[in-house]
């Protein structure tokens, strides 16, 4: 064989193995390419699974305290009505004096109906149903019959705080009422367990001496 095709052959050599070695290396880049995705699919799944919980959790706070504040607000509402204020002065009143996430809530409510891009009924059932709450929404359709209609709007304030109160007093009441179910799994796993043990060790360990 002469050197020429000595040469040739290796270069044939040379390029099967560059190709199969190419072959290989494009067959594991698909597969990592393959990987790379899966596990990013997995993280963003995982990551909307957190954000959505978060975002639940952050809901279910925020009507905790909207319903915490929301008797103070009323009766403040109703004072400044009661007072000659108009409505929105009213709530003026309740915002300017307390920063809370309620009042954060109406002040953007009332931004939106004085620069005229809802009217107040729409803007005030918008934060209703942004909050969820049986209470704004009952404060949304009362403000809007009373206004629309001409009926005494501080009288409606006050019997819709009393309701609430009487709500959450009703709501405290339960709790309390559970109080002492949720101590009977304490009481019968840890307590009655180590007062038998105290009560009895003393009366077992004779008698297990004598047998």
């Amino acid at each position: 064989m002469t050197d020429a095709m000595r040469m040739a052959c290796l270069v044939v050599q040379g390029v099967c193995a560059c190709g199969c070695a190419y072959g290989c290396l494009c067959g594991g880049l698909t597969d990592l390419m393959r990987m790379l995705r899966r596990s990013a699919a997995v993280l963003a799944g995982l990551m909307r699974s957190k954000a959505s919980g978060q975002k639940a959790g952050d809901s279910r706070h925020l009507r905790a305290e909207v319903m915490r504040d929301m008797p103070l607000f009323l009766d403040i509402v109703t004072l400044g009505v009661s007072a000659g204020l108009s409505f929105d002065s009213s709530l003026d009143l309740y915002c300017d004096r307390y920063q809370t996430p309620l009042a954060n809530l109406v002040s953007q409510a009332m931004l939106s109906w004085r620069l005229g891009t809802c009217g107040r009924a729409e803007a005030l059932e918008e934060l209703a149903r942004r909050v969820d709450t049986p209470a704004l929404m009952r404060f949304a359709s009362t403000v809007s019959e009373a206004l629309a209609f001409g009926t005494p709007l501080a009288d409606a304030l006050s019997r819709q705080a009393q309701v609430i109160r009487d709500e959450q007093r009703a709501q405290v009441e339960e709790e309390i009422e559970r109080v002492p179910v949720k101590m009977l799994i304490p009481l019968g796993t840890l307590i009655v367990p180590a007062m038998l043990l105290a009560i009895l060790g003393p009366l077992l360990g004779p008698a297990l001496q004598m047998a």
